[in-house]
């Protein structure tokens, strides 16, 4: 039988060479605030080089519950509104919700 083990936001984003530094430290100190909040699982963070020189990245925030993911959600702290306040924004920018299922 199959269950819901944890609710995440997964984000793909193409982000400026220019933009990688700030960007990569402001996803690590959202981490760090992500890790004091209740119900909090795990930030995953993949990336790497394209041809164009931009940045391809993948982002995972996982949460025990469906209620403390849309409690994240609701606030300013997630991992798009700081891909958002970037400068340059994201060239492309998807964010997904998905269930990990066991």
């Amino acid at each position: 039988m199959s269950y819901v083990k944890a609710y995440g936001q997964v984000i793909e984003a193409e982000v400026n060479r220019n933009a990688w530094d700030e960007t990569y430290f402001s996803l690590l100190s959202l981490k760090g605030h992500l890790q004091s909040l209740p119900g909090w699982i795990s930030f995953d963070l993949w990336a790497r080089d394209l041809d164009d020189g931009n940045i391809r990245l993948v982002a995972v925030t996982s949460w025990e519950t469906v209620d403390h993911l849309a409690e994240w959600l609701n606030s300013k702290q997630t991992v798009d509104a700081i891909l958002r306040s970037m400068e340059p924004p994201p060239d492309s920018l998807d964010v997904d919700l998905f269930e990990e299922i066991i």
